[in-house]
């Protein structure tokens, strides 16, 4: 009887004991990314950045400096893998628009921006998730 009551108690502690995996992180925008924009077609070659909060605001930054660059506030929708954002930077007027495709693990996008409601007219800009 001893042996059964020891080997119980030894599977319960094995059992209790095991490590649970962690479920695996869904992808997401949300984060800070770090890329380049440029004009027209000509490929991108100025500092850029851009903050996706959980809220669905975020926060562009015209330079590759984010404590000296300019900033901008908007908000951004994610429909699969299509990312768009609508943003005015600070003392501006004029509202800007982006939209791209990013990748299935959500750590490169690429896309265009322009003046909203267009995303088209401006020219091109590329983000790595950081």
């Amino acid at each position: 009887m001893n042996k059964l009551i020891i080997a119980v108690l030894v599977c319960s502690f094995v059992f209790i004991s095991c490590k649970k995996d962690k479920a695996p992180e869904t992808a997401s925008i949300v984060g800070f990314w770090k890329g380049k924009w440029g004009n027209s077609d000509v490929y991108p070659a100025y500092g850029y950045a851009a903050l996706f909060r959980a809220n669905g605001t975020v926060r562009i930054f015209d330079g590759a400096d984010t404590a000296t660059a300019s900033k901008a506030e908007g908000t951004y929708t994610v429909a699969g893998t299509t990312v768009t954002a609508n943003y005015t930077y600070t003392g501006s007027s004029s509202p800007l628009a982006i939209s791209a495709i990013v990748d299935a693990k959500f750590t490169f996008l690429e896309g265009t921006w322009g003046t909203s409601p267009s995303s088209t007219n401006g020219g091109k800009w590329i983000l790595n998730k950081k």
